[in-house]
């Protein structure tokens, strides 16, 4: 499946790119830095460190100037990315509110992708979907 390379809602080209320049956006030089291959922290020790609801906001800004804000048109990648976005986020600990979480649960809940390793995606679907749903 083009543009989708794990499992994890979030990796897929649209969530991964919105979340890399959300992040970004909001903290420029301190972000690059920390992701200089010479950091010893993981890729996700960053994301955690830096996660907030400006990164979040940010994200999603950017992520629907690519999709577009009418969802409506949104494909099933668009449909992951946001979820994506949201699933990120809250499993790095930032507060995200009832709505984005309940949309991206629909997402998810409705989504017809043909996945690669379906089991293990149906796996972590239902992870996410639970999580969101808390």
């Amino acid at each position: 499946m083009t543009g989708c390379w794990g499992v994890k809602s979030y990796e897929n080209d649209d969530a991964h790119d919105a979340l890399d320049r959300g992040f970004e956006r909001v903290h420029g030089d301190v972000y690059d830095d920390l992701m200089d291959d010479g950091n010893p922290l993981s890729f996700d020790q960053v994301q955690k460190q830096l996660a907030s609801p400006e990164t979040l906001a940010a994200a999603m800004d950017l992520f629907e100037e690519e999709a577009g804000s009418n969802r409506e048109l949104w494909d099933d990648l668009d449909r992951l990315g946001y979820a994506g976005i949201v699933v990120r986020h809250v499993e790095l600990g930032v507060a995200v509110a009832d709505d984005l979480k309940a949309t991206a649960a629909a997402f998810l809940e409705a989504e017809a992708i043909d996945w690669d390793e379906p089991t293990l995606r149906n796996l972590r679907r239902e992870k996410e979907i639970a999580m969101l749903r808390r």
